[in-house]
């Protein structure tokens, strides 16, 4: 299957169909042994990705809880000279590896099973799509890891959380830049009593004194199912 960003650029993931040629994707990614990025919430991840990488650039990225590596893949494709990916999970630690070697992008690339706390440095995009309840424990580290005028981009969590979300941006000094919402339909109603997953990109607020003192100054997209 193919996954399409905004500018029209595609990245493929594997097992493809036949007439998805590799030879037109951004990067081809495969899966095997790692979370498969095909969700909604990745999707929106690699989207506020190229917002940010088309109006700011960047030179240093760092993906917490790769998986397959496709987000941070993808800023390498991109054009990112430095991006690192890290994960609990060997087994997606090798998949990462093995992925950047088949798309030729393993000298723009570091990939090592740790936590955040195994990282020093600071880098210009942070990108985390994890579950909420581990997102909140990690929010902190995260902060700690993303440069002055870095952006930190956040997904894996509901509509429900977004308050929940916004308080704790709140007391760490984050100001909302750009959020989207998408409908993810299954076929009951989910345990969470909601279809809608968000993704936010955001900076420090003292970046953006503009926007101090209001709940959100963010650039809201809600992308409809299909």
């Amino acid at each position: 299957m193919r996954l399409r960003l905004p500018s029209g650029r595609q990245v493929l993931i594997t097992p493809a169909f036949f007439w998805e040629s590799p030879e037109k994707a951004l990067c081809v990614v495969r899966t095997a042994g790692a979370f498969h990025p095909s969700h909604v919430t990745t999707q929106m991840c690699l989207a506020l990705l190229e917002q940010r990488l088309a109006t700011h650039g960047c030179e240093t990225l760092l993906d917490v809880g790769c998986g397959s590596g496709i987000l941070a893949l993808t800023g390498a494709a991109l054009g990112v000279g430095r991006c690192v990916g890290l994960d609990i999970d060997p087994r997606a630690v090798r998949r990462a590896r093995a992925n950047a070697r088949s798309n030729a992008l393993e000298a723009r690339t570091l990939w090592f099973t740790g936590s955040c706390a195994a990282v020093r440095g600071t880098f210009d995009c942070v990108l985390a799509n994890l579950r909420f309840e581990v997102l909140m424990e990690l929010l902190e580290a995260l902060v700690r890891l993303l440069a002055k005028d870095g952006v930190l981009i956040l997904s894996g969590f509901q509509d429900i959380h977004w308050y929940e979300v916004m308080a704790e941006f709140h007391r760490l000094g984050l100001m909302p830049l750009h959020e989207l919402a998408r409908d993810h339909s299954f076929y009951d109603v989910p345990p969470s009593g909601s279809f809608t997953w968000m993704a936010v990109a955001a900076g420090r607020a003292r970046q953006h004194p503009q926007a101090a003192g209001k709940r959100s100054s963010a650039t809201r997209h809600r992308d409809l199912p299909g």
